[in-house]
């Protein structure tokens, strides 16, 4: 059965995106000015380059940096300073250690909430905190939805703090070159897998209980993610990069503010007493959660999220990623454009609402720009995320004139 959610009127909701922001004014000035994450931290002598940072409780950041030849290592920083974790130690995830020790290799570390460990036979293993390892298997069972076009990792095995998955062939859609000329086919292949995840019906089995979304009947809770649910995660991560963002900050909240307002305002009504017309979503689509193979086609990761709400929030997510991918240089814009252009398909395939998407895709960007802001080597680049989301609102602005 469907995880029951509460109906929030849109007053309410317009009150509680309020709410939150005053939180998060206030709850910033607990990161003081000392919150400052460096381009690198020396380790042994050596610098190692900070790829990746989240935050990690007030005034304390979470950090991951790599050196070539030489692994991952990970720590954290707040006002005294940094620390850095003892290699291949993280006395938080306890699975950690014996994997590494057992010839696995570190994939992706964020300090004291998850590692990815590629295990020598290939599978991956995901570590977590103890007892966590169980929303993790309740991700893949609810993901089913997906089978209908895409091949998802199997569980090989797991205990109360790690999951082991197997390995999907193919390459991820994040790097063109490795696609060359497939890069067109591998991208309307994997949409029209994702298209298809929904095809039984917004609403009929994909929103009843004890079914999965867009397939049969196995007694799957799947949890419901609504607009106001997605208010929040943004308002979230604005929250935790109010103290990055520099001159920026205002003009963030400026647009959060009027993005939370569409979200929540121009949600699609639902009649008194009856199921969203809701389907499948990833919840956290992007290039690198898409796996291609020019025999066995699709493959989906990440599923932990796999939830039901409406689908137009993909198709945003994946809009974003796109033009963020363009702006940092990895992709040209001909090749943007052939993912963008696969949206738009796999939109009129799903039934799903144009000027939606792009309300989501404005949240989309706007969250990138907070998620960046912790990334030294495009920190400085996330103004581009911000030009986006204003000419995506003057774009849809003009859009909703000519057709009134």
């Amino acid at each position: 059965m469907t995880v029951p959610e509460q109906v929030v009127t849109k007053p309410i909701a317009a009150k509680q995106v309020a709410t939150k922001q005053t939180v998060t004014e206030q709850s910033a000035m607990k990161w003081g000015a000392a919150l400052h994450i460096p381009d690198a931290v020396t380790i042994d002598g050596q610098e190692w380059s900070v790829r990746r940072a989240w935050p990690a409780g007030d005034s304390r950041i979470a950090w991951e940096a790599s050196l070539p030849g030489q692994g991952i290592r990970v720590g954290y920083l707040d006002e005294h300073g940094v620390r850095v974790l003892d290699a291949d130690r993280d006395p938080k995830l306890p699975g950690l250690a014996r994997l590494l020790a057992d010839g696995g290799r570190l994939v992706s570390h964020r300090p004291g909430k998850r590692a990815v460990v590629r295990l020598p036979d290939g599978s991956f293993a995901k570590c977590v905190r103890s007892g966590r390892a169980a929303a993790i298997l309740a991700g893949q069972r609810r993901a089913q939805a997906f089978a209908v076009g895409f091949a998802l990792p199997e569980v090989l095995a797991a205990d109360d703090s790690t999951a082991v998955l197997s390995r999907l062939s193919g390459v991820e859609l994040h790097d063109p070159a490795r696609l060359g000329e497939d890069w067109k086919r591998a991208w309307s292949e994997c949409l029209e897998a994702w298209a298809r995840a929904g095809s039984s019906g917004r609403s009929g089995e994909a929103g009843h209980a004890g079914a999965a979304t867009g397939g049969g009947s196995t007694g799957v809770e799947v949890p419901a993610h609504s607009a106001a649910s997605e208010v929040q995660v943004l308002t979230e991560w604005q929250e935790r990069a109010a103290n990055l963002l520099g001159p920026s900050r205002h003009r963030v909240d400026v647009l959060v503010s009027d993005v939370s307002a569409e979200l929540i305002d121009q949600a699609p009504e639902t009649a008194e007493g009856s199921e969203p017309d809701w389907g499948p979503i990833h919840r956290d689509l992007h290039d690198k959660q898409l796996m291609w193979d020019p025999v066995l086609g699709p493959g989906l990761l990440d599923v932990d999220t796999a939830c039901r709400g409406e689908r137009e929030l993909d198709l945003g997510n994946l809009a974003a990623h796109a033009r963020w991918r363009c702006a940092q240089g990895l992709w040209t814009e001909s090749e943007a454009e052939v993912v963008l252009d696969a949206i738009c398909t796999a939109a009129s395939a799903s039934g799903s609402d144009t000027a939606r998407i792009r309300t989501y895709e404005r949240a989309a960007l706007l969250r990138l720009a907070c998620v960046y802001a912790f990334r030294p080597r495009w920190s400085d680049r996330t103004g581009i995320l911000l030009d986006a989301v204003e000419s995506n609102r003057s774009e849809a602005v003009r859009r909703r004139a000519s057709t009134g």
